[in-house]
């Protein structure tokens, strides 16, 4: 049986590592198969992104996937780093990590842009993307080759909101605010319905207990002790959120369901009676969004079409309710235990 295959666009924040473990353990599974991971500056810098997942490749015993230096700042104004403190000035909690012995594999040649072209046209209509930081690569791929989201099976994005709640700012997400340009080129450009994850699905439905972060920290193996080091300050201090929250893993564990369940293959976003217990994503929303460019306060905010004003049809699909204990055995998967 051939495996999807799939690509995990980055800027390795803790999360992030979190949802690339995830990817990994089911490419190891031979549920997916990970055929590059490209890098984009976000949480922090991309010489910091590139250590950092080679670090995972490193930890995860894959290091023959390709990495893919990509773009390191935005399309037009540059990003502040400073304005992000949760991942820390390297992006994995500034945990004073040892060197990789023995030493990693050299990134590409190639740019990430092109690495994200020139695999989807060698494997037209067989490529998942998951997109876990700011959009710059995908845009740039877009702006080099219009024609370059029809080939691919699938476009998976943490990033985003669908009630005007911000994070790092009040109005606007992390990531479409770290290069709002480049949202804004990718949700309407792009020529598939983008899986969406928002950061309200990650803040309300895909927020856990500590204590279930607690519990998945005790897992044995490299996995989990590697993510419970770039972790252990925010554990510690708890100072952003009252409860867990993991991003990127949620949008990585809808990719791998539907690719499970044959839903991209199907080419179908219809949830049925069975899909609160059988999947992961139990209920989700169909509209048309864009983003917003030229507000003082709303610059890089997702602004949803709810009304149907502009007459498009929709170009995303959102996730609005998770299943929660079938979210943890995503999560259990990632850290290194049993599915």
């Amino acid at each position: 049986m051939v495996r999807t295959k799939v690509i995990i666009d980055t800027d390795a924040g803790i999360d992030d590592a979190l949802a690339i473990f995830m990817a990994l353990e089911a490419h190891k599974k031979k549920e997916l198969e990970v055929i590059a991971i490209t890098t984009v500056q976000g949480n922090t810098q991309v010489h910091h992104v590139n250590a950092n997942v080679q670090r995972i490749l490193h930890t995860a015993g894959l290091m023959e996937v390709p990495v893919y230096g990509g773009a390191y700042k935005s399309l037009v104004k540059p990003w502040d780093h400073s304005r992000q403190t949760h991942h820390g000035t390297d992006g994995f909690g500034d945990a004073s990590l040892p060197p990789l012995v023995p030493a990693p594999a050299p990134l590409q040649n190639q740019h990430a842009v092109w690495g994200l072209l020139s695999l989807v046209k060698k494997f037209p209509n067989e490529v998942v993307v998951a997109a876990l930081g700011p959009l710059t690569n995908l845009a740039l791929a877009i702006n080099l080759d219009p024609s370059f989201t029809s080939n691919l099976l699938g476009l998976y994005v943490m990033g985003g909101n669908t009630t005007g709640l911000g994070n790092v700012s009040s109005a606007a997400e992390f990531n479409f605010e770290c290069d709002p340009e480049a949202a804004k080129v990718v949700l309407e450009e792009t020529c598939i319905p983008i899986h969406l994850t928002p950061w309200e699905a990650t803040l309300y439905p895909g927020a856990l207990p500590y204590t279930v972060r607690n519990e998945l920290g005790q897992t044995n193996g490299p996995n989990a002790e590697l993510l419970n080091k770039i972790e252990a300050r925010n554990l510690e201090q708890r100072e952003f959120f009252d409860k867990w929250l993991s991003c990127d893993g949620l949008a990585v564990a809808w990719m791998i369901d539907d690719i499970k369940s044959g839903k991209l293959q199907q080419g179908s976003s219809h949830l049925d009676k069975n899909d609160e217990e059988n999947c992961l994503v139990t209920a989700v929303k169909s509209c048309y969004a864009s983003v917003e460019l030229s507000g003082e306060i709303t610059r890089g905010q997702m602004v949803i079409d709810h009304l149907q004003k502009a007459h498009q049809k929709p170009n995303i699909i959102f996730m609005d309710d998770v299943n929660s204990p079938r979210y943890v055995q995503y999560l259990q998967m990632a850290f290194g235990g049993q599915f």
